[in-house]
């Protein structure tokens, strides 16, 4: 019975171990996972690219009994493909954002994707920061973070709308001491925000967080 009873709970403890909720972001580097003390990154660059939707209203009110959301205009070179354009934006680069939410003791990840019109707290929660800013030419440093982000709008005939449509951030994370990069889950958010404002920057940078702070069973 007490060899049964030390099995079990050898078994049980290893289960727990193997269950261990970790962070998507150290998968596939050299830290510990949970780690066991801050991690050191720095932000080497995150640009940002903006695409506008051409549709044509005529024809999406024309088969909006069909269950059809938008029709792409004549632009549309093949079938119903949606033309997407580039739309000049002045939000280039999510750096400066990025770092001003890392700064923080407890930083900003959404709660949901779906929609986010506005940041409040149905929308977004605090965490604990696990991670540490050091300059780029840091010895210290244990990670490089870099990424791309998408901000999705329309135009609709020649004029854009005011507001985007959704986001889509894809982080890459460089292990200073093996120069392994990986590539993460990108995040895939419905953020209908003022295209070009400071509130849908923000939401961007905390995009960002919401996929450096992921945790996943694995």
């Amino acid at each position: 019975m007490k060899e049964m009873a030390k099995f079990l709970g050898v078994t049980l403890l290893v289960g727990s171990m193997a269950c261990t909720l970790k962070y998507e972001a150290l998968k596939d580097t050299s830290l510990p996972n949970p780690p066991s003390m801050p991690i050191k990154i720095y932000v080497k660059e995150f640009p940002v690219e903006s695409k506008a939707n051409v549709v044509d209203p005529r024809a999406a009110n024309s088969t909006a009994s069909q269950g059809t959301q938008y029709i792409t205009n004549a632009l549309a070179s093949q079938g119903n493909k949606l033309v997407q354009i580039t739309r000049p934006s002045r939000i280039e680069d999510l750096s400066g954002a990025l770092l001003r939410e890392l700064r923080k003791d407890k930083v900003r990840i959404l709660t949901q994707t779906d929609r986010v019109e506005v940041l409040d707290e149905d929308s977004v929660r605090q965490v604990n920061n696990p991670f540490a800013l050091v300059s780029e030419d840091s010895d210290e440093a244990d990670l490089e973070i870099s990424g791309t982000a998408l901000i999705t709008s329309q135009r609709v005939r020649k004029v854009f709308s005011p507001q985007t449509q959704r986001v889509q951030v894809e982080v890459s994370v460089k292990d200073l001491k093996t120069g392994k990069v990986s590539t993460k889950s990108p995040v895939d958010a419905g953020i209908v925000m003022i295209f070009n404002s400071k509130e849908l920057e923000e939401a961007l940078a905390i995009a960002v967080v919401t996929s450096l702070t992921q945790k996943l069973l694995f």
